[in-house]
């Protein structure tokens, strides 16, 4: 009965916001590591990062280039 109890109250704070920590830090720490938001190991999204910045590094270029002449 006490753990019933317990159980009923503690349910009542969470709702509130006052707890349950360890359920937030799950959903949140669920979604911090960006390659498995996208569908991709970690490898792959290494990959697609440096495949990106110098894509970037392309584009500058051809920009400065273009705005010197």
């Amino acid at each position: 009965m006490a753990f019933f109890m317990k159980t009923m109250i503690s349910n009542q704070v969470k709702s509130f916001g006052f707890g349950g920590g360890s359920e937030e830090k799950k959903e949140e720490g669920g979604t911090s590591d960006p390659a498995a938001a996208q569908g991709m190991t970690r490898e792959e999204y290494e990959e697609y990062q440096k495949q990106v910045i110098e894509e970037k590094m392309e584009r500058d270029a051809a920009f400065t280039q273009k705005k010197a002449e």
